[in-house]
C-alpha cells in the first residue's frame, strides 16, 4: 500500500493509533487523529501522551478496555476505550508503547438511554415483557412489576417460563394458546385472568405485539399487561345491578333473557315454568294510586321468594308479570310449588287487611330446556290466561 492509500485508509479507521518511546513521548500518530482529537500529526508528534490522556497506564503488559478520557485540542474531554501494549526490539527489550484510542461517546449515550429506558420499565406499574417462541416459549425480559401484580418475581418467570400456563384461569387458557399460535387479533387487548400467588384472580389486559421473521413466521411476542381487576369488578357490579328490578329486587327482564338464552342454547336441564300475572293492576293503580299498586307488586314478590328458594330464578318480566324458572326439577315438584303458591296467597290475604294479592297463575314442565324453553314459557303463559278466564267466569256467575 502506498502512502496515499495508507492515509486514505487511516482516515476511515474508527480508532486512533499512537506510538511513544519509553518516556511516553509520541513518535507516531495515525492520520485520523485530527478527526478525534483536532490535532494534526505534526502537532502531536513530540508531545507527551499524558497531555492527551486523562490517565497514562503504567503497565508494561498488554491491556484492553480501559475507559478513560482524551483531551482534544480545544480542551474538550472525550470518553474513549483505550488499549495498549509495549513495543519490543529484536532483543525483546521494551523500546516504547503503542496505544489504540476509540471514541465511545455514542455508545455511552446509547448505554445511558438504555439505562433510562430500563429504569422506566422497572418503575412501570404495568408488566412489560418479551418472549421468544422459537424453539420454545421463553421469556427474555419481564419487568419487576410482575411481583406486585401476581406475586411471582421476574426471576422466577425467567427460570420457569411456564408459570403463565400454570396460573391462567382454566376458561382463559385458550387465549394463551391462540396468542402463541398466531391465531388472535393482536390489534385488541386480550383480557385474561391469572391466579395470584395468594389464590385470588387478577384480570390483565394484554397489549401484545407479534414479531415475525422474513418468512412471516411468528418468532416472538412483546408488549405490556395492565392490571384491570378493579375496572372489571366495577363492570361486574354494574352488570349485576343491571340485572335487578328497582322496585322489588327480583331479577329483571334483561337477566331473564340472559337465563333463557343460556338454558335454550348451552345448559340442558329439566325445567318448570311458573307464569304469574297480577289481576286488575291497572284498575288498582287508577283507583288507589301507583304507590298502592307498587305495594301490591312487592307483596307478590315477597310471597314468591319465600316459596321458590332452590334452583329458581324469579324475574319481574313486566309491570304486572312474574316468571319463575325452576331448574333441575320434576313435574310433581312443579305441581307441588304451584299449589303451595296459591295456598300462600290465600294465607296472605286472610291475615292482611289492606293488601289483597290477586294473581292468575299458569305452569308448564319439560324434561329438557335446550331449544324448547321459550315454547314452555308460552305454554305457562297460556295456562295463566286460562286461569284468569276461569276466575273471571266464576265472578260473572
Amino acid at each position: 500500500m502506498n502512502s496515499s492509500h495508507y492515509n486514505i485508509a487511516a482516515n476511515f479507521l474508527r480508532e486512533v493509533y499512537i506510538e511513544t518511546d519509553n518516556n511516553y513521548i509520541t513518535t507516531f500518530v495515525s492520520p485520523n487523529c485530527f478527526n478525534l482529537l483536532g490535532y494534526t500529526e505534526q502537532e502531536l508528534l513530540g508531545k507527551n501522551i499524558s497531555d492527551i490522556l486523562s490517565k497514562t497506564p503504567q503497565s508494561h503488559k498488554p491491556f484492553t478496555n480501559i475507559k478513560i478520557s482524551a483531551k482534544t485540542k480545544t480542551g474538550t474531554l472525550i470518553p474513549i476505550d483505550l488499549a495498549g501494549s509495549p513495543l519490543l526490539n529484536e532483543n525483546n527489550e521494551i523500546i516504547g508503547f503503542r496505544f489504540s484510542l476509540i471514541d465511545i461517546s455514542q455508545y455511552l449515550k446509547f448505554d445511558e438511554s438504555e439505562k433510562t429506558l430500563n429504569k422506566m420499565f422497572e418503575r412501570s406499574k404495568d408488566i412489560i415483557y418479551r418472549a421468544d417462541l422459537i424453539p420454545n416459549f421463553k421469556f427474555t425480559y419481564i419487568s419487576p412489576s410482575i411481583k406486585e401484580i401476581l406475586g411471582y418475581t421476574a426471576e422466577e418467570h425467567l427460570i420457569n417460563s411456564n408459570i403463565p400456563f400454570e396460573i391462567v384461569h382454566p376458561d382463559d387458557y385458550h387465549i394463551l394458546t391462540k396468542k402463541l399460535t398466531n391465531n388472535m387479533d393482536f390489534t385488541k387487548p386480550l383480557a385474561t385472568r391469572y391466579k395470584h400467588r395468594d389464590g385470588h384472580y387478577v384480570w390483565l389486559d394484554d397489549y401484545c405485539i407479534p414479531i415475525y421473521d422474513d418468512n412471516g413466521t411468528l418468532i416472538a411476542i412483546e408488549g405490556f399487561s395492565r392490571n384491570v381487576t378493579h375496572q372489571k369488578q366495577l363492570e361486574e357490579k354494574l352488570e349485576r345491578l343491571s340485572y335487578y328490578d328497582g322496585l322489588t329486587g327480583a331479577y329483571n327482564k334483561h337477566y331473564l333473557e340472559k337465563e333463557i338464552h343460556l338454558l335454550n342454547t348451552e345448559t340442558d336441564t329439566s325445567i318448570g315454568i311458573i307464569f304469574c300475572d297480577l289481576d286488575n293492576l291497572k284498575i288498582t293503580n287508577d283507583s288507589y294510586g301507583h304507590a298502592f299498586g307498587d305495594k301490591l307488586i312487592e307483596s307478590t314478590f315477597n310471597i314468591l321468594k319465600n316459596i321458590f328458594t332452590e334452583n329458581s330464578v324469579i324475574a319481574r318480566a313486566g309491570g304486572d308479570e312474574f316468571i319463575i324458572i325452576i331448574k333441575n326439577t320434576s313435574i310433581n315438584k312443579v305441581k307441588e310449588l304451584y299449589i303451595q303458591l296459591y295456598e300462600s296467597i290465600e294465607q296472605q290475604n286472610k291475615y292482611s287487611t289492606d293488601i289483597q294479592v290477586k294473581v292468575s297463575i299458569g305452569y308448564s314442565f319439560s324434561d329438557t330446556s335446550i331449544g324448547v324453553i321459550r315454547d314452555f314459557i308460552t305454554i305457562a303463559d297460556k295456562n295463566m290466561y286460562k286461569d284468569k278466564q276461569r276466575k273471571k267466569r266464576s265472578l260473572d256467575n
